[in-house]
């Protein structure tokens, strides 16, 4: 195992073991002190109102004036983008070089890959074909295939405060401080052993 992978590795473990001490704290004060783990909970928390972000996202930005008004040049750099895929996964590809860098098993994926953009810039050159000289041809399908999904309903729902599961740890606070307190123990003891006392272990994790 190489210095840089070992150092991430302890680092990763640090985080954890740190992490496992912090689990106890609130394991132990959710079975001893649950009101006081409440008020701290409730003096550290804090409510960030998105509802003028959603209302950005959730409005309509018509991109089609500008794409018919400027149809030449998009449909140009449509056509030259899918030519030149093309020509790279027909005549430029390197199958035995892309096959090294992929497992043997996994060949397929890489196959599936290169045929989805084959045809993807088949399609490409189309329609930056038709943008070029016709683009009217696309006004009907375009018409058919736009739907807007109104987001309102959902980034209402997202956008409101939800203590259910708040209250549903705190109501059951003592099995739920039990099984918190009892999983950092063990994280704790485990990788105390690899940090502390195994450091002949390193290669073998």
């Amino acid at each position: 195992m190489n210095i840089l992978n070992q150092i991430l590795l302890q680092s990763a473990l640090m985080f954890f073991w740190s992490g496992s001490i912090v689990g106890i704290l609130v394991g132990a004060a959710m079975l001893l002190k649950p009101e006081q783990l409440m008020r701290l909970n409730q003096q550290i928390s804090r409510w960030i109102c998105t509802e003028k972000i959603a209302v950005q996202f959730d409005c309509r930005r018509r991109v089609e004036p500008f794409i018919y008004r400027h149809h030449r040049l998009m449909g140009a750099a449509v056509l030259i983008g899918a030519v030149f895929v093309l020509h790279t996964f027909l005549f430029r590809y390197n199958l035995r070089f892309i096959s090294t860098l992929i497992p043997k098993n996994y060949w397929w994926l890489s196959d599936a890959l290169v045929t989805m953009l084959l045809i993807g810039s088949v399609l490409a050159a189309l329609i930056g074909g038709i943008v070029l000289t016709k683009p009217s041809l696309l006004r009907d399908i375009e018409t058919s295939a736009n739907r807007w999904i109104c987001t309102e309903h959902v980034s209402f729902w997202i956008n409101s405060k939800h203590h259910f599961i708040e209250q549903f740890f705190f109501r059951y606070h003592r099995f739920f401080g039990a099984l918190i307190l009892t999983a950092s123990l063990y994280v704790l003891v485990v990788l105390r052993y690899y940090l502390f006392c195994g450091e002949g272990e390193w290669g073998n994790l």
